[in-house]
């Protein structure tokens, strides 16, 4: 089969395929130049059909008794007027386009035909010829041609005139005569048989004018119904939004709506070369191949969803149905009616995102962790493996969120879960539980310290500074772990010892992990109690304060003092910072407490100078969550004015760690407060990520190395090297550097040496009540009675 073949449609379907293309009255019966072309078709016919009749009743003159009995005129006025025929409608075939928009282009095929038919008579015997049948055959024309009753009567009775003149012209002798066989010559002759022949004429064609006219005007109507019916159930095929389009039972496409051209992109002209399969989907063909084996069979089919391919080479989901169209019990047109549901599909796909993953950070929430956690159980369980749950929380991460906006914490959320991600294989899961918590869980762990190594690399990979927009943010974790099957076989038991462990690493100083164990649920046990008492702690004046003396190396002289806040609990006893600090962060009473601690130094610093003692600096430790607390500077200068006390009395300790979580912030908080006397101290420094660049931005007057540094400086050269840094790097900033945690002689000799210029710790005093420290301001320090105590 030729390829030409292979393409070609079927009658039926070239048909329907031209009907649906077809412009808006381009039809036969409405178009003029349409009507032209129909009749100069018809024309040829007529011709092809007086042809043949000509030479046959030629041959049978030739074979009768008449024998050949045209004469060279009649034979040349029969030739002359086929000949004219011939050349005007060839004209009229090659110019109806133009003639279809002149006004007389009806007249000018009427009139030829009319003088053409009268030449034809008088050559074939005139009255006696049995061609006049032929006006009516151009009245007809006429109809066809003609819009209007009257117009098509008044053209039936030009051809009856032209009758009438042709028979008179005889009659009176001014054209000759040709006489014919089988008629009686003398007829022509004879006035009442040609006033008769013609009348009857007349009446014939009226009658044919008329029925013509009528029958005509009816078939438009119906045609223009028809057409009008067909135009807007095309106008609604092209203006649905849905993909509607028809094709043969073998797939070959007939028709398809604009919607289709313009979602999918191919052209009509590209259409007709195209099957089906082209368009489809792999995986949909089958299906649809079957679908249209049952509607050509008449079977019930179901809907049908899948893709179609456009001309880029994208794909289109859609969701539709198809029908067959049957004629005369044979299977006709397939219509296919898709819908384009690829923004469902995609708003399906987004909300069945949307429901098993975080909105903000795209990694899977609590659901889809459950259900990973469960796999990963049931895994564990058939191989007799390790897994583990690591349950991570934010530190600090309020006060970012609050001090920077929703937007930078968003920003700093996405970034947190990208570094987790980037931390875990591919069978693991990291999700975001909600806030700043996130969890985790390892399958198929080779041993426990596996789940360490991991811990640890998410420490790590969260201590690098994160660049949101023009801020430059450090954010730590606090991480439990809980192993299956040692701590728990099932979701929620594992979660919750995690958690319970993620908050051990909360009051071991944050920033670090820790692995459940059982001892810690009385821990659990101790936080609910000491919850419930905190918030009743201030209002029943459970909190009290102690100082611990600030020792300058030199002299010996006591230049500060640091206030250390206790709690006596009515059941647990006294309890020191430890014990309540991060619960009352978490719980948002640090605020309240902060600001009962502030009042109270500044009182208490303000009786001491009253009563004659030495002045002294008081420093008081601020959290990061008072520092986010909008007013703290004005809550500081009021509480100053309400004391009496004045700035150079107080001193402020932040740790290095809370500062490096928003340094922008809090270079504008410490400038402030340094604004008016206040004398500012980074705590625990050397923990943080700080810098010499980072320090030169901010008001502070005192570096405090940790005592973690301190306590083995004696051993490790490591914590050696570090403190001498620490003390070079105040000295070039002009910075008094203290060391805390100075317990023996030894590390007091070194740091010394080391020129540090202030100490703190047991080796001096331990923390003492205001009335004990009051007598050491008064009798001065003995460095021995520190160390025994």
């Amino acid at each position: 089969m030729s390829a030409a073949e292979k393409h070609k449609l079927p009658s039926w379907a070239t048909s329907l395929g031209e009907r649906l293309h077809r412009k808006t009255g381009e039809t036969p019966l409405l178009a003029s130049r349409q009507r032209y072309l129909l009749l100069i078709r018809a024309r040829w016919f007529f011709l092809t059909l007086v042809g043949f009749y000509g030479v046959g009743a030629a041959l049978c003159y030739l074979v009768s008794d008449y024998g050949w009995f045209l004469t060279p005129q009649q034979l040349s006025g029969f030739l002359v007027g086929l000949f004219v025929i011939l050349i005007y409608n060839s004209l009229l075939q090659r110019g109806c386009h133009g003639l279809a928009e002149y006004p007389l282009g009806s007249a000018l095929q009427i009139i030829p035909d009319y003088l053409c038919v009268t030449l034809l008579i008088h050559f074939s015997g005139g009255a006696v010829s049995w061609l006049w049948p032929l006006y009516l055959l151009v009245t007809l024309e006429a109809a066809i041609l003609m819009e209007g009753r009257c117009k098509v009567i008044l053209t039936g009775l030009g051809g009856s005139l032209c009758y009438g003149l042709l028979l008179a012209a005889e009659y009176f002798g001014l054209l000759n005569y040709f006489a014919m066989p089988f008629t009686d010559a003398g007829l022509h002759e004879r006035g009442l048989f040609l006033s008769l022949i013609w009348l009857w004429v007349c009446l014939l064609n009226l009658v044919v004018a008329v029925l013509g006219a009528f029958l005509m005007q009816i078939l438009r109507h119906e045609h223009t119904m028809t057409v009008t019916t067909e135009n807007r159930l095309k106008d609604f095929l092209d203006r649905a939004h849905d993909l509607i389009f028809s094709i043969t039972p073998e797939g070959r496409f007939i028709y398809a709506n604009q919607a289709w051209h313009t979602i999918l992109g191919y052209s009509a002209m590209e259409l007709r070369d195209m099957l089906l399969e082209d368009v489809i989907d792999h995986d949909m063909s089958s299906r649809c191949k079957e679908g249209i084996r049952k509607a050509v069979a008449g079977e019930q089919i179901e809907a049908l969803e899948g893709r179609l391919i456009t001309r880029t080479g994208s794909q289109v989901d859609v969701e539709g149905s198809m029908l067959c169209d049957f004629q005369d019990h044979q299977p006709g047109a397939v219509w296919i009616i898709c819908r384009d549901v690829t923004a469902r599909k995609k708003a399906q796909h987004q909300l069945q995102h949307l429901a098993h993953h975080d909105g903000l950070t795209g990694l899977p929430n609590r659901i889809v962790f459950n259900d990973r956690v469960h796999q990963a159980l049931a895994l564990a369980r058939r191989e007799k493996q390790v897994s583990a749950i690591l349950f991570l929380d934010l530190d600090r991460f309020k006060i970012i969120n609050d001090t920077l906006g929703h937007s930078v914490g968003d920003h700093l959320l996405r970034e947190v879960a990208r570094r987790l991600k980037s931390c875990v294989r591919e069978v693991d899961t990291v999700a975001r539980l909600g806030g700043d918590e996130f969890a985790v869980i390892l399958a198929k762990l080779g041993s426990r310290a596996d789940a360490e190594q991991v811990a640890g690399k998410f420490l790590r990979a969260l201590a690098r500074s994160a660049q949101i927009d023009e801020h430059e943010l450090f954010i730590t974790t606090s991480i439990g772990i809980s192993y299956f099957p040692e701590h728990g076989e099932d979701v929620e038991t594992l979660l919750k010892r995690a958690d319970t462990a993620m908050y051990q690493a909360k009051s071991h100083g944050r920033n670090n992990y820790q692995i459940y164990d059982a001892k810690m649920e009385q821990g659990s046990q101790r936080r609910l109690v000491l919850e419930s008492g905190l918030r009743k702690a201030l209002n029943n004046n459970e909190f009290l304060l102690n100082y611990q003396p600030k020792v300058d190396v030199e002299s010996g002289r006591i230049t500060a003092l640091e206030a250390l806040i206790r709690w006596q609990h009515p059941e647990l006893g006294l309890l020191g910072p430890p014990d309540f600090i991060a619960l009352a962060e978490e719980t948002g009473l640090i605020v309240p407490i902060g600001e009962w601690v502030l009042r109270e130094v500044c009182r208490q610093n303000r009786a001491w100078q009253d009563a004659g003692l030495p002045k002294v600096r008081v420093a008081v430790n601020l959290s990061g969550f008072q520092l986010q607390h909008q007013g703290l500077v004005e809550t500081v200068a009021d509480i100053l004015k309400e004391t009496g006390l004045s700035g150079d009395s107080l001193e402020i300790e932040i740790t290095e760690t809370v500062i490096m979580q928003n340094p922008e912030y809090v270079a504008g908080l410490l400038n402030r407060l340094s604004e008016i006397g206040i004398h500012i101290s980074i705590d625990d420094f050397g923990t943080g990520y700080s810098s010499l660049a980072h320090l030169k931005r901010f008001s502070v007057n005192t570096l405090k190395i940790d005592r973690s540094f301190v306590k083995d400086i004696e051993e490790s050269s490591a914590d050696e090297a570090i403190t001498s840094a620490i003390i070079s790097m105040g000295r070039s900033l002009n910075l008094q550097v203290i060391a805390e945690g100075v317990e023996t002689e030894g590390q007091f000799a070194l740091l010394k040496q080391k020129h540090c210029d202030e100490m703190q710790g047991y080796l001096f005093s331990r923390p003492v009540s205001p009335d004990e420290m009051a007598r050491l301001l008064r009798d001065g320090l003995d460095r021995r009675s520190g160390s025994e105590e």
